[in-house]
């Protein structure tokens, strides 16, 4: 599973070689459905084609090679996530394995489509759930429908495995941002107090946790015994731990329940968040500060002067935007040439410091598709 940061999203929002094709599908981990994955990339790569022909673009083969290399690669079809979004240009092509399941699309223009992405890039509409037990760690990044698991590189799988690599280094310092980090000494283990032992275990999770979390501030669920997560709370350096965590047995339980768990406790802090953004726009809604027409969004965010946007995920408005002379022209259905309108103006109002909340259509303040 990838972790799509700002950086990505910066890398995407910059690059101005097009045509860029964005292709989304929603994926399956397990089962017969998997063998669908290739297939369902396959015809949505014929279709970015075909839209590439209309527009008179030369050299199509080109720009979806490596796309199309990917429908042979089993190993990358094996660790698949919820969804799966690549991005196409001259070259350029990049492919990110997320815990999003999108629907079904394709977007030829002259810029990224990105809409879809933004819900993983606010605080507001992502954590992280961590389960702890003393044989088990796993990280897993979730938002409002899935979670997918983050694989974790150097951190200990179990109790007895911290203990033993603790035992093999004499003194171990992790390094990381934040200012200094523990040091452990590895003499005496396993003789000491018991939770004396979890503590030193818990903080070389928390270390290998840093290089994932460190430049994040979305809400982090402790998943375990009811014993274990105060000890966690302890040592971890995370500032975003929630107080409340998904108490029991983290191997015995399923994805989708551990999901719905997690989603209970951080939705209220989601909520306030959401809420307090909303109240500031009704108050200032249909004058000079506030609005929801999209050409007057769009211009704004273009400018930086947009300080927050809502824009309805699932929903598109097809159209052309200008942004030498700001000319917007929005058309019923999709032309040759369109983009997204909502996208243009979410990319625009993120690309120059506004906060971007991109939600379910009923959550847009005033019925709009953007506000």
């Amino acid at each position: 599973m990838d972790i799509f940061d700002r950086p990505d999203l910066d890398n995407l929002l910059k690059t101005q070689a097009g045509p860029c094709v964005s292709v989304f599908l929603p994926t399956e981990r397990a089962g017969r459905e998997v063998q669908q994955n290739p297939i369902r990339l396959k015809n949505l790569l014929r279709e970015a084609e075909q839209r590439l022909s209309d527009l008179g673009v030369r050299g199509v083969d080109s720009i979806t090679k490596p796309a199309h290399d990917l429908e042979a690669d089993s190993s990358f079809w094996r660790h698949q996530g919820d969804g799966l979004a690549l991005f196409l240009a001259p070259d350029f092509a990049e492919s990110y394995t997320l815990p999003v399941a999108f629907e079904d699309l394709v977007v030829v223009a002259d810029h990224f489509h990105l809409k879809p992405l933004l819900p993983m890039m606010s605080s507001r509409d992502h954590f992280y759930v961590l389960g702890l037990s003393q044989k088990y760690v796993k990280l897993f990044r979730g938002g409002r429908y899935s979670v997918g698991e983050v694989r974790l590189s150097g951190v200990p799988a179990s109790l007895r495995d911290a203990l033993q690599y603790d035992d093999r280094e004499p003194s171990l310092q992790s390094h990381g941002g934040g200012g200094a980090r523990a040091i452990f000494h590895g003499q005496g283990l396993g003789k000491d107090d018991p939770k004396d032992d979890i503590k030193r275990y818990f903080r070389l999770i928390d270390a290998g946790l840093h290089e994932i979390l460190k430049d994040e501030r979305a809400p982090l669920v402790l998943a375990g015994v009811d014993y274990l997560l105060p000890l966690y709370r302890e040592v971890t350096e995370y500032p975003h731990v929630m107080a409340e965590g998904v108490v029991g047995s983290p191997e015995r339980v399923s994805t989708d329940e551990l999901h719905a768990r997690a989603w209970e406790i951080v939705t209220p802090l989601f909520d306030k968040d959401s809420e307090t953004a909303k109240a500031r726009y009704l108050a200032v809604a249909d004058t000079p500060t506030g609005t929801a027409d999209v050409k007057r969004a769009i211009r704004a965010a273009h400018q930086g002067r947009v300080d927050t946007l809502f824009v309805a995920i699932g929903k598109h408005l097809w159209g052309t935007w200008d942004e030498v002379t700001e000319a917007i022209h929005i058309h019923d259905t999709p032309e040759a040439g369109d983009v997204d309108l909502l996208d243009a103006a979410a990319a625009q109002a993120w690309l120059r410091g506004g906060t971007v909340f991109a939600v379910a259509p009923d959550e847009v303040p005033g019925d709009g598709h953007l506000a």
